[in-house]
């Protein structure tokens, strides 16, 4: 290998060059492609909030099939390209990167020996396909397959580890066909050979009997590489993430951030490719020599060679921040819709005493969606809005809901103890509430029940209210008692109902109701991907940090419950206003910080 790498040292400023100003013009063909494929992509999801099920369901739609596929055969072709090139500045004696250019004049023949490796690659995967779909079927096709994810039956199980055997037996195959057309580009490059499997021929012989020496080589630097990959990514995981946990949650600030962090791990990155470029051209051109190739020195003179390194280098940084400027421009002209609505908790407590009309008011005219009410059983068996089974935390006041009349809470003040401004204010009825909300707000009815045995009673009470008032197309019901759920959907089978949990054992996913109303930090991608799968929407509970809500957003939650609905509906609109590539940024940077 000394000979080669003598031409390395001697042609290190060329060879820095080619592969810098080549990663630049790959970014410059990926670039747009990538954000084509995202448009599409944003498309059809209609928001920028997805999970993986819908993320894998796009990739293997027709569109997403030939993205992929056409974004593979453009990285395969151009790392022929990059070997070759760099190839070419290798055999030259010259300062400059036009040797290089040899490579324009075989370029037909390089294209058609990586559509051939191609088009052998995926007939190779033909068969494999194949067991893995009768794999499927056999293992995993009377299943859900969310719930084997979920819960890793042995079935999972078995299923996986046939995929995996397959996945390594194909990789297998395919690496040895890999290392046995390893030489197939010099051949091109130097040997003149323009038929392709005369290329593949070629390199076969040529290794024939180094095929394991050469095997060792090019693992063991695809070992180091990966190496170097994993140990600069969490590296800049880890500065990124620290930059971003110190610059607070404003929108605009968080998004140039982002954005300008994503730009240097990009050229980091490119960096790094461009040296693993120029060590794998090294190690192939070492394998070519040594299987009996002779290097031919480029045909171009030696002249000028800083000023075309150079040139190429402008040129290829011009394209790739044309190529990032059109990309930019494809994804935040994206049409999407996002629908993320916000619930009053009990009406909205920092606006006025909870649970009461005044505060109902204040929700209406702060914009929320909702209004979430408790209602529980008086004593005279009256439907009464209140949270709590006493009066003590909202008024100073002793008596308990389930053995006080309806007069007699009523003639409790609730508002003076808040403010004020809101002397006078009283208990209130379910239908009163009912009335009051009309069309301007929907009502999200949690019943109180104070046992199982009262649950039937009261969940056939609130309906037959809701009924009377003509709201069962508007509002919804939901509880922490889930016998009272299976009341209210029994007796309506087209009103929603949720359950509450601030805990959770098991799947609660896998329960009949239309949306689960969970605590912040129990409403995670993962429980929202579980929830889509079964047509379960995710309320989280109670945001009251603006803060929080772009990673509830993220998470794909689908209703936001707050104390303080005018700050979360100013941050919601801040966030909607933004374009999607802008979502897009905020989402990665959520990521990063590990939001």
């Amino acid at each position: 290998m000394m000979n080669v790498c003598d031409r390395a040292r001697r042609r290190a400023g060329p060879l820095v060059s080619f592969s810098v100003a080549f990663s630049l013009l790959e970014w410059a063909i990926l670039t747009p492609l990538v954000a084509g494929i995202l448009r599409l992509a944003l498309g059809t999801w209609g928001r920028c909030s997805v999970g993986n099920f819908e993320i894998l369901s796009f990739l293997l739609s027709p569109v997403g099939l030939a993205g992929l596929a056409l974004i593979v055969g453009v990285q395969f072709a151009t790392l022929h390209l990059r070997l070759a090139g760099l190839m070419a500045v290798l055999s030259g004696d010259g300062p400059g990167v036009w040797h290089a250019l040899d490579v324009l004049r075989r370029l037909p023949a390089l294209i058609r020996l990586g559509l051939l490796e191609s088009v052998a690659y995926l007939l190779l995967a033909v068969p494999f396909a194949i067991a893995g779909a009768a794999a499927y079927f056999a293992f995993w096709g009377s299943h859900d397959v969310n719930r084997l994810v979920v819960v890793r039956p042995p079935e999972f199980w078995r299923g996986a580890a046939a995929f995996g055997v397959l996945a390594l037996l194909y990789l297998t195959a395919a690496g040895w066909l890999y290392l046995r057309w390893l030489l197939a580009p010099p051949a091109v490059l130097f040997e003149d050979v323009t038929n392709p499997k005369a290329a593949l021929r070629s390199s076969a012989e040529r290794l024939q009997g180094r095929l394991v020496s050469r095997a060792v080589l090019v693992l063991g630097f695809l070992a180091v590489l990966l190496g170097a990959y994993a140990a600069v990514t969490w590296s800049l995981g880890w500065i990124n993430g620290w930059v971003l946990s110190r610059i607070g949650h404003a929108s605009g600030l968080a998004i140039s951030v982002t954005a300008a962090l994503l730009l240097i791990d990009g050229l980091v990155v490119a960096s790094l490719s461009a040296l693993a470029g120029v060590a794998f051209a090294v190690i192939i051109l070492d394998c070519y020599q040594k299987g009996g190739g002779t290097i031919k020195a480029s045909e171009h003179g030696d002249w000028n060679g800083r000023l075309w390194s150079g040139t190429a280098l402008v040129l290829s940084g011009l394209a790739a921040a044309l190529a990032v400027v059109s990309a930019t421009e494809l994804i935040a002209d994206a049409r999407v819709s996002e629908t993320i609505e916000v619930t009053a908790h009990r009406a909205g407590a920092f606006d006025g005493p909870e649970n009461t009309l005044a505060a109902l008011r204040h929700a209406i005219e702060a914009g929320a969606d909702w209004a979430e009410i408790d209602v529980q059983f008086s004593a005279d068996k009256r439907l009464v809005v209140i949270h709590d089974t006493d009066l003590l935390r909202v008024a100073g006041s002793p008596l308990r809901v389930a053995t006080s009349t309806l007069d007699q809470l009523r003639a409790v003040d609730l508002g003076s103890p808040f403010s004020p401004a809101f002397a006078g204010e009283r208990i209130a009825t379910l239908e009163e509430f009912l009335d009051a909300a009309g069309t301007a707000i929907r009502l999200n009815i949690e019943l109180k029940p104070k046992n199982e045995a009262e649950a039937v009673e009261l969940t056939d009470r609130v309906l037959e209210a809701v009924r009377k008032a003509g709201m069962l197309d508007r509002d919804r019901v939901c509880s922490q008692s889930f016998r009272a759920i299976q009341t209210a959907r029994r007796a309506e089978t087209g009103l929603e109902v949720g359950f509450i949990t601030g805990a959770v054992i098991g799947d609660p996913t896998r329960l009949d109701v239309d949306f689960l109303m969970v605590d912040r930090r129990l409403a995670t991608r993962a429980l929202v991907d579980r929830a889509s799968q079964r047509d379960v929407k995710i309320h989280a509970w109670t945001i009251n940090n603006p803060d929080h809500l772009a990673p509830l957003i993220d998470h794909g939650v689908a209703n936001i419950i707050t104390d303080d609905v005018a700050a979360i509906r100013a941050r919601l609109t801040e966030i909607r206003d933004l374009d999607p590539l802008e979502r897009l940024l905020l989402r990665v940077r959520n990521g990063l910080i590990g939001s």
